[in-house]
């Protein structure tokens, strides 16, 4: 018996020692997976902590951020209204701008006049007062030429006869004949001389009159004054192409010379289109003597 039972022991003590085994590996394991887990746990507890921190810190800043944003909402609106101020003060200072572009519209055709009035040879250069229609002289006239015929006014003096002898104190009968004109057109002397432009008829012929001026010719043979002796304005006869005019009488003896020409109506000369033309005036010489005198020294030397 007892041989047998030594075995048996050895059989169940084999099975309870790895049993036990089993466990204390199994309770190191677990011991080593709790300190483990300690140790982990404070790392992670950390990380917990520190994300519950930054996200409190973006909360933060989100809620800084939010109000800031608020800020610059209440700014933009300042701004808004700032802006709307600036609108009304640059509609304002536009207002302001046209005036003085306006102002500076009117500055600049004045300059521009000025400039014109200098650049422009038959401008106003003397700064001469305008013709106002009066005969003043020495004046500036602004009014064109107008209608310029192309064929000029012809006139041909008939009586006095070129060289004759007229009598003193005694009125002067004047005829002339004339061509591609048509006389009857006289303005205002008065008040419209050189006023308005030339104008042609349906023939293309200058509308206008003609005068008969009787000058003085000195004996030296200097140019006579520019003053009439004797004038008178030749009138149409019928619708003949003849004019005809009584002049004053000559009061002083001496060599004379008659003119007639034709002007248009508002008195000017008649403006000719070509060179190498006739101008619209013609002119005699005469004698003027004082018949009674002459035939009392007649008498007289007889």
């Amino acid at each position: 018996m007892s041989a047998f039972r030594p075995p048996r022991r050895s059989g169940w003590r084999a099975p309870w020692v790895a049993g036990m085994l089993a466990v204390l590996l199994a309770a190191t394991l677990a011991g080593l997976g709790a300190a483990a887990g300690a140790q982990e746990a404070p790392d992670n507890a950390a990380d917990s902590a520190a994300a519950q921190d930054q996200g409190a810190n973006q909360s933060t800043e989100t809620t800084g951020a939010t109000e800031t944003t608020g800020g610059a909402t209440e700014t933009s609106g300042d701004a808004t209204e700032t802006s709307g101020d600036a609108t009304e003060d640059t509609g304002d200072a536009t207002e302001d701008t046209g005036d003085a572009t306006e102002d500076t519209g009117d500055a600049t055709e004045d300059t521009e006049a000025e400039e014109g009035d200098a650049a422009d040879p038959n401008g106003n250069n003397k700064d001469l007062p305008l013709n106002s229609g009066i005969q003043t002289g020495t004046v500036f006239n602004e009014t064109p030429y107008g209608e310029i015929p192309a064929a000029t006014p012809q006139v041909l003096v008939l009586r006095p006869g070129s060289g004759r002898i007229i009598p003193l104190n005694r009125e002067i009968n004047i005829r002339a004949r004339f061509s591609a004109f048509q006389p009857g057109f006289f303005a205002d002397p008065a008040t419209q001389y050189g006023v308005g432009t030339q104008r042609l008829n349906e023939q293309g012929f200058l509308q206008g009159h003609n005068h008969a001026c009787i000058q003085r010719i000195a004996r030296n043979g200097s140019v006579p004054n520019e003053r009439c002796a004797s004038f008178v304005v030749l009138a149409q006869e019928g619708t003949s192409d003849i004019l005809t005019g009584i002049g004053p009488p000559l009061t002083e003896p001496g060599r004379y010379r008659v003119c007639v020409d034709a002007a248009a109506g508002n008195h000017y000369p008649a403006a000719r289109a070509f060179a190498q033309r006739g101008g619209p005036v013609d002119c005699v010489r005469v004698l003027a003597m004082d018949f009674a005198q002459l035939q009392n020294n007649n008498q007289a030397n007889q």
